[in-house]
């Protein structure tokens, strides 16, 4: 009877300590689960403002396309479309940041640039239809100044006053204020510019020229490798065979090289390995026992190999390489997907 009753108790307490466990995986799980939502509410919070202010530019931005009646020149179509799609691929607060103060700048530059063009066309459409400058034979140079305050004013007065008057209105229609100042040529009823821009327009065009340079030699140097990385992505880890000692049981050079190349048709952005940034002439070779990149050694077991990129497509990427080097050489192979991969400019 004694031992059906302490058989009992320690029914009891083996009961307790259940339902204990039980309650405790519960709270843990349910704080797991609170930490990731609180996470993903602060990411979400941070991405949902920048949005709407992306919207709201590219919207404005197309309102001022229709206004300047160049929405149909094929740069502007094409820089409001890269910037509707470039929104639309953000996949981060400070990625869409970028897209705002990269393409929402291009896009308005585009814009006024188009209006500009449209104007001297439409200008020069209008001096060649004037009947006095059609009078005069040979070759005609004359300075054509347009101000917001003074009208336009040419010199010498080879234009009628009222082509003078269609073209102060192509100019007030495109809302612009500065003063612009042409030199205009003439020769057998066709006019063409001479000087397009004056003095502070052409060094206000070089300025935005060499920002927009900046910005392409920026993004040239990410792509190559030369200039800092980041984004999403993932990260490899590749570690020898385990209790094997043979050649054949450690992470090679080879094996390295398949896994980069992988990850480059998989279209990575830049990769790196061991820390190393890899660039269109990096050596990747075993010396001895250790492996090189860029002629400087990494750590090995695991091999870090981590690359820029669309983290699913990466990691599919290397479905097949993984498989060969787990199941054929006994490798292991870990793929982490990352919301953010920083990879260091090349240092060779």
């Amino acid at each position: 009877m004694k031992m059906a009753s302490s058989q009992v108790v320690i029914d009891n307490k083996v009961l307790v300590l259940v339902i204990i466990i039980l309650v405790l995986n519960t709270v843990l799980v349910g704080l797991n689960f609170n930490i990731m939502y609180m996470g993903f509410t602060e990411e979400k919070e941070d991405l949902v403002p920048k949005q709407a202010m992306a919207a709201e530019l590219l919207e404005y931005s197309r309102r001022l396309a229709q206004d300047m009646d160049v929405q149909d020149r094929p740069s502007v179509r094409e820089a409001l479309a890269s910037f509707s799609y470039e929104i639309d691929m953000a996949k981060g607060g400070d990625e869409l940041a970028r897209v705002i103060f990269n393409n929402g700048r291009q896009v308005q530059e585009t814009i006024f640039r188009e209006w500009d063009n449209l104007f001297r066309e439409k200008m020069l459409s209008l001096i060649n239809q004037d009947e006095l400058l059609q009078k005069e034979s040979g070759k005609v140079q004359f300075t054509l100044r347009i101000s917001g305050d003074e009208g336009v004013m040419v010199d010498p007065e080879v234009l009628y006053e009222e082509t003078l008057d269609q073209i102060m209105e192509l100019y007030l229609e495109g809302g612009v204020t500065r003063e612009q100042v042409f030199r205009i040529e003439v020769e057998e009823g066709r006019s063409r510019m001479v000087v397009p821009y004056n003095p502070l327009d052409y060094i206000q065009s070089l300025s935005e020229e060499i920002d927009s340079l900046r910005v392409n030699l920026h993004e040239a140097r990410s792509a190559a490798g030369f200039a800092e990385t980041s984004g999403p992505g993932v990260e490899i880890r590749l570690y020898d065979a385990q209790n094997g000692y043979a050649a054949s049981d450690i992470i090679h050079d080879t094996d390295v090289r398949d896994v980069v190349n992988e990850l480059f048709a998989a279209g990575a952005k830049g990769v790196a390995v061991g820390g190393q940034r890899l660039v269109a002439t990096s050596p990747i070779r075993c010396v001895g026992p250790v492996i090189r990149v860029n002629q400087k050694e990494i750590s090995a077991n695991p091999v870090v190999i981590e690359a820029v990129g669309d983290p699913d497509v990466l990691a599919s990427g290397l479905d097949i390489i993984r498989f060969s080097l787990e199941f054929h050489r006994n490798f292991k192979m870990e793929i982490e997907k990352k919301d953010n991969v920083v990879l260091p400019s090349y240092r060779g």
